[in-house]
C-alpha cells in the first residue's frame, strides 16, 4: 500500500498539490486508479490472445495499452487531466466499439455492464455535454446490436473467429464493470460530501469573520460618531453665528461622518467679527483631526493673541501649522498636510470688510452684478519653500450685498446628465439666480441643486458654503 502510495505521489502529487476543488481531486484519483486497473487487466487479456495466437486480439490488446499508458504520460508530464481522460476515453472506445463489431452485435451482462460504465464516466469526468454524446453513442450501439442480431439484413458481420472467446480462468471479469459502476458513483458521492462539509466549514468560519467585522465596524462606527460629536462641540454654535451675522447661512454637508471641511467665528468686538471656511486635506477622519488643528489655532491666535489683522492671521496660522505637524525642511518624515482657508473680517460700524485667503476665492454680488474674489497661490501648511504672501482685498458694502465663501467640495462634485463636476461657473449663475431670495430659502435651494446633481452618485467631498447679507 505504501508503495502504491508512493506511485500515485509520483503521478499525481504535483496536480493535487494546485487544486483545493475537491471534485477535480476525486477526477484526478478515479482517472488513476481506472487507468492502471485497467492496464492490469490487459495484461492477462494479452496473455491469451498470445495464446490463442489471435492476432486481431493481440493487435487490439496493444493499442488499448498504447492510449492508456498516453493517460499515464500525459497525467505525469502535462498535468493536464482533461487530456489524459481523452486518452482514456478513447481507450474505452476502441475496447466497446471492437469488441462489439467482432461479435457482430451480441452485447452480453459484461458488455452491458462496460457500456454503462462508459457513459456514466463521461458524465462525471468529462461534464454533461460529453455524457450526452456518449449516451447517444451507447444509445445508438444497442439499437443497432439488436437490429444486426435480429433481422436478415445485418448492417456487418464478422466472422466466428474473431468474437470473444473468454477462458473460463477469465471469466470473474464479468464483475469488474459492475464493481468500477459502483466506485465511480461512490467516490463522487464522498466528494460531495466532502465538498458539502467544506461548504459548511467555510460558512461557519465566514460567519465567525463577519460576526468579528460587525463588532469591530461597530466599535470604529461608535469612535468615529463620537469624533463627530467632539467635531460638532468645535464648530461654532449656529445661535451665535446668527447672533452675529443675523442674515447668514452656512450649508455643512460632510461627506463621511466626519468632515474636512470646518468653518470658525468669533466677535472680536460689538462691531466687528471674524469668519472663516476651510477645507483641510483629506476627508473623513484624517480630514477631520485636521480640523481640530485649525480651529485650535485660530482660537489661539485670534482669541488668545489677538492677532486681528487678516493677513497677519494667516501668515501665523500657516506657521503654526507648519511647526505643529513638523513640516520643516530638515524633518526625515514630512507631512504634507495644511489646508485652503477663506478669511472675511466685516466692520459693521464702518461697513467695511477684508478678505484675504488661502487658494480659495469667493463670490460677491451686488446690484445682479457678480465679482470674484481670487485666493492666494499658496496653501497653508506643507513644505515652505519661499515666503508665502497672503494679500488682503478690502472693500466697503452697502445694504443687501452678498458674499459667499466655500470650499472645493461643491463645484467639484461629479453628477448631473454626463457626470461632470458642477464646475465655478455653475455655481456663479446659481448664486446670481438666488442671491435676491431669503438667505434661509438660498440656503434650500443650493442644497436642492447640489442633491440634484448627485443623484445616484456619491458625494466625492465635503461641502460647505457660507452665505452673508450685509
Amino acid at each position: 500500500m505504501k508503495l502504491f502510495r508512493k506511485f500515485q505521489y509520483l503521478i499525481i502529487g504535483k496536480l493535487l498539490a494546485n487544486t483545493d476543488d475537491v471534485f477535480e481531486k476525486a477526477r484526478i484519483h478515479v482517472l488513476l486508479n481506472f487507468v492502471l486497473l485497467f492496464i492490469l487487466l490487459n495484461i492477462p487479456y494479452t496473455l491469451q490472445t498470445l495464446s490463442n495466437g489471435n492476432t486481431f486480439h493481440f493487435f487490439l490488446a496493444i493499442l488499448t495499452t498504447t492510449a492508456l499508458l498516453a493517460s499515464l504520460i500525459i497525467l505525469k508530464k502535462t498535468n493536464n487531466v482533461k487530456w489524459a481522460v481523452y486518452f482514456y476515453v478513447l481507450n474505452h472506445t476502441i475496447q466497446i466499439t471492437s469488441h462489439f463489431l467482432i461479435n457482430n452485435g451480441r452485447m452480453e451482462m459484461q458488455g452491458t455492464s462496460f457500456l454503462i460504465l462508459y457513459v456514466l464516466f463521461g458524465y462525471v469526468m468529462l461534464g454533461r455535454d460529453w455524457g450526452r454524446i456518449l449516451t447517444l453513442f451507447a444509445v445508438l450501439m444497442m439499437f443497432s446490436g439488436i437490429y444486426n442480431m435480429n433481422t436478415n439484413f445485418s448492417l456487418f458481420r464478422f466472422p466466428d473467429s474473431y468474437a470473444d472467446i473468454t477462458s473460463p480462468g477469465l471469466r470473474y471479469l464479468v464483475i469488474i464493470p459492475v464493481l468500477l459502476n459502483i466506485y465511480l458513483v461512490s467516490e463522487f458521492v464522498k466528494a460531495r460530501h466532502k465538498a458539502e462539509k467544506q461548504i459548511h466549514d467555510q460558512k461557519l468560519k465566514l460567519e465567525a469573520n463577519n460576526k468579528e467585522l460587525e463588532s469591530k465596524n461597530e466599535d470604529i462606527l461608535s469612535s468615529i460618531n463620537y469624533a463627530k460629536r467632539i467635531q460638532q462641540a468645535i464648530l461654532p454654535n449656529d445661535d451665535t453665528i446668527q447672533r452675529g451675522i443675523p442674515l447668514s447661512f452656512i450649508l455643512y454637508k460632510p461627506r463621511d461622518i466626519v468632515s474636512g471641511d470646518f468653518y470658525w467665528f468669533n466677535d472680536l468686538d460689538d462691531d466687528s467679527y471674524i469668519i472663516v471656511a476651510a477645507d483641510c486635506t483629506g476627508h473623513g477622519v484624517p480630514g477631520a483631526f485636521m480640523t481640530v488643528i485649525g480651529s485650535n489655532l485660530l482660537t489661539q491666535i485670534i482669541s488668545e493673541n489677538n492677532v486681528t489683522a487678516p493677513s497677519n492671521i494667516m501668515s501665523e496660522l500657516d506657521k503654526h501649522i507648519t511647526a505643529t505637524l513638523k513640516q520643516e525642511k530638515q524633518h526625515y518624515q514630512i507631512i504634507q498636510d495644511g489646508m485652503d482657508l477663506s478669511l472675511l473680517k466685516v466692520n459693521k460700524k464702518t461697513k467695511e470688510f477684508i478678505y484675504t485667503s488661502a487658494k480659495r476665492p469667493a463670490i460677491f454680488i451686488r446690484d445682479k452684478q457678480i465679482r470674484e474674489f481670487k485666493g492666494s497661490k499658496s496653501t497653508l501648511g506643507g513644505l515652505r519653500m519661499e515666503e508665502k504672501k497672503f494679500d488682503e482685498i478690502s472693500m466697503k458694502y452697502g445694504e443687501g450685498d452678498m458674499i459667499y465663501l466655500f470650499t472645493d467640495g461643491y463645484i467639484d462634485q461629479f453628477g448631473g446628465d454626463d457626470n461632470k463636476k458642477f464646475m465655478i461657473k455653475r455655481l456663479r449663475e446659481l448664486l446670481l439666480e438666488i442671491h435676491l431670495l431669503p438667505v434661509a430659502e438660498q440656503k434650500q435651494k443650493l442644497d436642492t441643486a447640489i442633491t440634484s446633481w448627485i443623484g445616484k452618485n456619491e458625494q466625492t467631498d465635503d461641502i460647505l458654503i457660507m452665505g452673508i447679507r450685509f
